[in-house]
């Protein structure tokens, strides 16, 4: 499956390789907290990561430190949390208190932290403590399919809405029902 979204974090061809959900007793809250994306073949290794969401950056980890590795915490302006995972060491665009938007960079896709190759690991909460219950699925916040395989395209310009077409009403003729009406009587 294939989809075009203007607000993907890739600005070029990527594949879901691991969804969000996906319960598995090695990871610490039992399922998988994020999304992961990873390029495609047509994309750079490492290409640059973009916020899916306009709001504040409120925490960077610049340094390979834990599972996660190098990472960016966005606060939405809808009040949700966006945590960016595994990025290149040294590559981060951000710092805290900056204020971006769907075009601001963040940082290159990498493969800091426990990881078996390089890719995002996008995790959405109501929090920014890093809390098993307050993970929620990025894919529908993004209108993507939650599903492996699918490549996600990058489009900066929404679908233009379908135009719509006229159509001619046709007007109920009241006289011609009245004098029927007064007929039946």
């Amino acid at each position: 499956m294939s989809v075009t979204i203007n607000n993907s974090p890739v600005h070029s061809p990527s594949i879901i390789t691991y969804p969000y959900g996906i319960t598995d007793p090695d990871y610490s809250c039992g399922f998988h907290t994020g999304l992961d994306f990873a390029p495609t073949d047509t994309t750079p290794a490492n290409p640059m990561l973009y916020s899916v969401v306009s709001g504040e950056v409120v925490s960077v980890i610049p340094t390979s430190t834990g599972a996660l590795g190098v990472q960016v915490l966005i606060l939405s302006t809808d009040n949700e949390y966006w945590r960016y995972c595994h990025m290149v060491e040294g590559s981060l665009q951000v710092q805290e208190g900056d204020m971006i938007t769907t075009a601001s960079p963040i940082g290159q896709m990498g493969a800091t932290g426990n990881v078996t190759g390089i890719h995002l690991h996008l995790e959405r909460s109501t929090t920014s403590a890093w809390q098993c219950n307050t993970f929620l699925n990025p894919a529908t916040y993004l209108q993507i399919p939650n599903e492996i395989g699918t490549i996600v395209n990058y489009n900066p310009t929404p679908p233009t809405p379908p135009t719509p077409t006229e159509t001619t009403k046709t007007k109920f003729k009241w006289v011609l029902y009245a004098k029927k009406l007064r007929e039946r009587r």
